[in-house]
């Protein structure tokens, strides 16, 4: 299997796990539900990296959205998501000497702004959307429970950032 076919196939796999994962088991919440799918966008950026965590994170938790009755929310969730998924693989792959729970603040903090400015222009209230936010922090905190728990026992289907070298 070659490595291009072998990333498409972890992109695909990934991308249902974090359908399945999102859609599993749904805890709700005022504006939405509590899931386990974060453990998978973090887990899919861990695996494939930065831009192919970004494709399975923003597809299958927009899937997610979309055919779990949340249609507005496809949108924000592929970018919220895609993005979340983009920084925490691209800040693995660059720093790779450093604690990978170190990059999740970031990635978590970029998810929470992503969905406020979403909500804001969605309802047109800069204060209602305020509410949100413990909960889409408390999902990144769900997010990461669940990376913790999934990225031992996976991390050696993990696949090595291309490299690049001018002999090629």
């Amino acid at each position: 299997m070659t490595t291009q076919t072998k990333k498409i196939t972890y992109c695909a796999l990934m991308m249902a796990l974090t359908f399945v994962m999102t859609t599993l088991i749904k805890i709700p919440i005022p504006n939405g539900y509590i899931h386990l799918g974060d453990g998978a966008v973090l887990l899919s950026a861990f695996i494939l990296g930065p831009w192919g965590g970004l494709i399975a994170a923003a597809f299958g938790s927009a899937g997610a959205d979309y055919f779990g009755g949340f249609g507005a929310y496809v949108l924000p969730t592929f970018i919220a998501k895609g993005t979340m998924a983009f920084i925490f693989g691209y800040c693995i792959q660059r720093f790779p000497q450093k604690n990978k729970l170190f990059f999740l603040f970031p990635a978590i903090t970029m998810m929470v702004a992503i969905y406020y400015v979403s909500e804001i222009i969605m309802y047109g209230s800069v204060t209602g959307p305020l509410l949100d936010i413990p909960f889409n922090c408390l999902q990144g905190v769900v997010g990461v429970a669940a990376l913790i728990v999934l990225s031992k026992p996976l991390e050696r289907f993990r696949l090595e950032p291309l490299k690049i070298s001018a002999k090629q």
